[in-house]
């Protein structure tokens, strides 16, 4: 699949271009300063909820990486279980005492 690349500018001087893009290519990505801001695909009435739930899973994957590499980052991945217990248990004690 083509990926139409449209500046934020062009986008917002003729947005039915964009939308014909959209139809013609299946996906059109608009700049900002030749910055990556938005993407824009295809959809119906027919399939725009389905197409919104792939959306979500889309960003929630990218969460979830995010948190992945975090967690790598800071060395937290390699906590054991009886850490991670220590670690709930520390909380909640502390809880306690407010």
């Amino acid at each position: 699949m083509k990926t139409k690349w449209i500046a934020s500018r062009e986008f917002s001087a003729n947005p039915g271009r964009a939308l014909k893009a959209v139809s013609q290519s299946g996906r059109v990505l608009v700049t900002s300063n030749g910055k990556p801001k938005a993407i824009m695909i295809p959809t119906s009435e027919d399939t725009f909820s389905q197409d919104l739930a792939m959306l979500d899973r889309a960003s929630l994957g990218q969460a979830v990486a995010a948190i992945r590499a975090h967690s790598v980052r800071q060395g937290i991945d390699r906590l054991t279980a009886k850490d991670i217990d220590a670690e709930i248990q520390t909380i909640r004690a502390a809880r306690k005492l407010r």
